[in-house]
Parts: C-alpha cells; sequence; structure tokens
C-alpha cells in the first residue's frame, strides 16, 4: 500500500470511530455494554487518542516531506552536470583513456543507485528498512560525488574557467549533498517513531481502536433491530487494519 493510501486509510478509520460514536450515542440508555471498554466514555477517550496521534503524524510528516523534496532536488541535476564534467575532463591537456574510464565508473555508481519505492506499511521496522536503503542510497552517490571531485582536484592542468565546473563549486555542492541527507533523517526518527505510536493505539495495543469498535459494533447489533436505520447506518461504517 502506498504512503499516500495508507495514510488516508488511518484518517478514515478514525473519522469512522467518530461517525459511530455519534450513532451509538443516538441509541440513548439502550446502550449498556457489559464490557468496561466499549463505555462510551472510554471510547471517547480512545478517539481523542487516536486523534492526537495522527495530529501529530501529520504535523511530523510537513518537514520531513520538505527534507525529503530538498534532497532530491539537490541530487536530481547530478546527471546533467556529470556528463558536463565529463566532457570538461576530457577536454583537460593530458588526460588519458583510462583517466577517463576512472573518471566514469564513478560517475555510473553515481547515476545507478535507484530512488526508493514509496512503499508504506505499517509495520515500523518495514518502514525503518525503507527509509535506511533510501538513505544509504543517497550516502552512496554523495560518497561517489566525493571521490569525482578527488580525480578532477589531482588532475594536472584541470583549471577550467567555468565557475559550475570548478574545485570550490564542486565541494560546495558536496557539502550541500551531506546536509540535505542529514535533515532527511533528522526528520524521518520523530516522525517513524509517532507512526509507531499511532499504529499501536489504532492497531497493535491489547484494546486497539479497530479491535475495540468492532466489539462495539458486535454489541449494537444486539441491542437493534437488525431492519432498523439505526443498525443499517452503524452496519455500513467500516475499518480496517492497515
Amino acid at each position: 500500500m502506498s504512503t499516500k493510501n495508507s495514510e488516508t486509510g488511518h484518517a478514515k478509520n478514525i473519522a469512522n470511530m467518530n461517525l459511530l460514536l455519534t450513532n451509538i450515542v443516538a441509541i440513548g440508555a439502550d446502550y449498556n455494554p457489559a464490557n468496561p471498554q466499549l463505555d462510551i466514555t472510554e471510547l471517547q477517550n480512545l478517539y481523542a487518542l487516536a486523534s492526537k496521534a495522527q495530529k501529530d503524524v501529520n504535523e511530523a510528516t510537513g518537514p520531513y516531506k520538505t527534507a525529503v523534496a530538498e534532497r532530491e532536488n539537490t541530487f536530481e541535476p547530478l546527471g546533467k552536470l556529470i556528463t558536463k564534467l565529463r566532457r570538461a575532463y576530457k577536454a583537460t591537456e593530458g588526460v588519458q583513456p583510462n583517466n577517463v574510464e576512472n573518471f566514469m565508473t564513478l560517475a555510473r555508481k553515481i547515476r545507478g543507485n535507484k530512488k526508493s519505492t514509496g512503499q508504506n506499511t505499517k509495520d515500523p521496522a518495514a518502514l525503518q528498512n525503507e527509509h535506511s536503503v533510501s538513505q544509504t542510497s543517497y550516502d552512496q552517490k554523495a560518497s561517489h560525488f566525493d571521490q569525482l571531485i578527488s580525480i578532477l582536484q589531482h588532475t594536472n592542468n584541470y583549471n577550467p574557467n567555468e565557475e559550475e565546473y570548478k574545485i570550490a563549486t564542486l565541494k560546495t555542492l558536496h557539502a550541500k549533498m551531506l546536509a540535505k541527507t542529514a535533515a532527511v533523517a533528522e526528520f524521518y526518527v520523530p516522525l517513524n517513531n509517532l507512526r509507531s505510536t499511532r499504529n499501536t493505539i489504532m492497531y497493535q495495543s491489547p484494546n486497539n481502536l479497530v479491535d475495540t469498535v468492532h466489539k462495539a459494533k458486535d454489541y449494537v447489533f444486539t441491542i437493534l433491530d437488525i431492519k432498523s436505520a439505526q443498525y443499517k447506518n452503524i452496519s455500513k461504517i467500516k475499518f480496517t487494519k492497515i
């Protein structure tokens, strides 16, 4: 399930719990479960807890996505830059074919790392693994680019007039790459922790939201007429473990 669809699913579960609560309150005194976990007050507390957990995730998602976008914007032009650097390098006096091949070995490594798939699950360990793979990919690109700069820096006669190809400019870009990659990690850790908290409340704890509302629905169906409008309305309210 994609990240977008998964996050929408969490919000839908919370919204549907609010709808279920509205219907339960409308039942009035007939709603009198023996299970204390199904008391209206307990359900309202669980709804409030889940709502806050999702709100916390939402608030942490923005900075993380911004950091990811800024990292991608920093790395995306590398392909075109490397093509131009290769030509500038080949045009340098004294550069031999084997020197160019060394350059291209690093260039291929920089271009060859794949982007993250963007897949998401409710398992924080799986999310952590996805993040680690993506983070490693960008770390490797930055490292290979640093090695490429070293080749240029230690090549006699490599002293281009164009500012964008100068060693100082390339080192500034490399420093920016490292900073943008570090920022993603910085924002990811609290986001993943908040997702874990949200998922525990909604799906994993002994009295999690989805299991609890299913029990509440089961109880409601024991006290309502199957042909009643209330029964039909509540039966349409769905919850899904994500």
